[in-house]
Parts: C-alpha cells; structure tokens; sequence
C-alpha cells in the first residue's frame, strides 16, 4: 500500500513529523510546517486511507496498523538515540504520537497532542452502552453499511467548500478552500469526491482495553503538552492524560474549536514555540 506524505526540507535540522487527525491530510498543516521551517525539517504523512496514500484493502484503520505505517517511516528516517525527531498531532494523529512515543522512546524529544479527546459524547455513550457482543455486531453492520456506501459527488469545488464550512464553523473561508482543495480528488466527469475511504466513517474496534493505554501513557520519557480548544467537545480524556503522563502540561485555546491550529493559530503557535524551544 503506498504512503504519501508532505515534506517541508531544511537539511541539517532536528525533525518533526506532523500527524492528521481523522479524514484529514496532510497539507492541514500547511501553516504550522512554514512556521516551524526556520528550525526543523518537517514531514507530514498522509495516513493510510487519506490524502494522497493508499486505502487499506481489508478497511483497516485501527492503531496497530497506523503505528505499522510510522514505525515503517521511522525506519526510512532511521530515528533512534543518535536521531530522533519531535510528534505533533491532531485528534487520531494526537494519539497516534502518543502510542508511537510509549513504544520506541528513546526515539522522541517531545510530544505536542493537540486534541487528544475521545469520541463525541453521544457516540462514546452509545458505543459503550452496550454490551460486546452487541457492540461487536453494530461494528459489523457499520462496517457492512460502509463497503455499499456509494462516496458523496460534488458538482464543483465551491459547493465542497460551502460543505467544508458547514462541519468546521471555525475555519475562515481561505482555510476552507485550502483543507477542500486538497483533500479533494476527481469523480470523473462526475465532479469530485473526497481522497478519504468511506471506511474511516466507521470507528476502529477497541483494540486494547483503557488500563493498557494508560500504561503506555506511563512510558513516555519525554514531555508532553497537550492543546484544547475551548469550544469543542467535552471529552474525560484530557484529566485521564493529565494523570497519567510523566511530564506533562496541558493549555486551553480560548475561542477555538477542534481545529485549534486552523482556528486559534496564533495563539497554538504561541503555545508550541516555547514549549520546542525548552
């Protein structure tokens, strides 16, 4: 499966590897990398099923194969005690980073997670709610409902944006058109449908249950800060991090939503900078 990623080139400097969150790519990141330039060599990766990389032939997104990707990366950058490079992620990307980090740490200087936060509240109550066998039959048929999903065809860019911003409220209209453009690929004569596979509108199966995060949590040796925006969803993760993490500070974005490096930019480049620079 090919992986695509973005790169950001000043040779010679320390690394940061910027990861997406869920359905997003990695020109998101656009601003940060131009930012960050001046002092690291940045690379963004499409994870599998967005952007420009390859879907998973099984729908497979689950953490185990994200970390198969990055883990697969690190070994083309040959990161290890003698070169290691800085995470920063958004949302899935954020605890993406965070398991990557607990498991090679002698790898990772330091970690930003920007919007670490669960589910939504009505879908983390819904999902847990139920029984597992109950829960393993919905993932089925969810699943089973995603394979037949016929993908959403826009007749023109402009009408993607104007969907862009129905879903992301905070993003100005040029930060629209940016995540759109390139997260947008041919229908055809059709006009256009997103890069993403459908399959990524179904959650991943728990994979390890919550005291075994939590312990990989423990393991980071770097540290670790952790970025929310105000307005978004309420989430228990972020106390449960707080807890958890050996070294670690947390800062609320005020205003912003999910997006916090779209819609708080400067006040999220504010916060990174000296954090980096310790």
């Amino acid at each position: 499966m090919p992986l695509s990623y973005t790169e950001w080139t000043h040779e010679g400097a320390p690394l940061a590897i910027l990861l997406h969150g869920s359905r997003d790519h990695s020109r998101s990141w656009d601003a940060l990398a131009n930012a960050l330039l001046p002092d690291y060599h940045v690379i963004a990766p499409d994870l599998r099923g967005h952007g420009n990389s390859g879907w998973s032939q099984d729908g497979r997104y689950d953490f185990a194969a994200y970390l198969s990707d990055l883990a697969a990366l690190a070994e083309q950058l040959a990161l290890g005690p003698q070169r290691q490079a800085i995470l920063i992620g958004h949302s899935l990307g954020a605890h993406i980073a965070l398991r990557f980090a607990a498991t090679y740490p002698e790898t990772i200087t330091r970690i930003v997670a920007i919007e670490t936060v669960g589910a939504p509240p009505d879908i983390e109550a819904y999902r847990f709610s139920q029984s597992i066998e109950q829960t393993t039959r919905n993932w089925l048929e969810e699943r089973r409902a995603a394979s037949l999903a016929t993908p959403r065809i826009f007749a023109s860019v402009d009408e993607a944006v104007e969907r862009m911003r129905e879903r992301h409220a905070f993003l100005t209209p040029a930060q629209a058109r940016h995540m759109t453009r390139h997260g947008l690929r041919r229908a055809g004569k059709a006009g256009w449908q997103w890069k993403h596979d459908p399959y990524l509108a179904v959650w991943a199966f728990p994979d390890v249950s919550m005291e075994d995060v939590r312990a990989l949590w423990r393991n980071i040796a770097c540290p670790t800060l952790l970025l929310y925006g105000e307005r978004s969803w309420p989430s228990g993760l972020p106390a449960d991090l707080l807890a958890h993490l050996p070294d670690v500070r947390e800062v609320r974005l005020p205003g912003s939503g999910h997006w916090p490096q779209h819609d708080a930019f400067d006040a999220c480049l504010a916060a990174i900078t000296p954090f980096l620079a310790e």
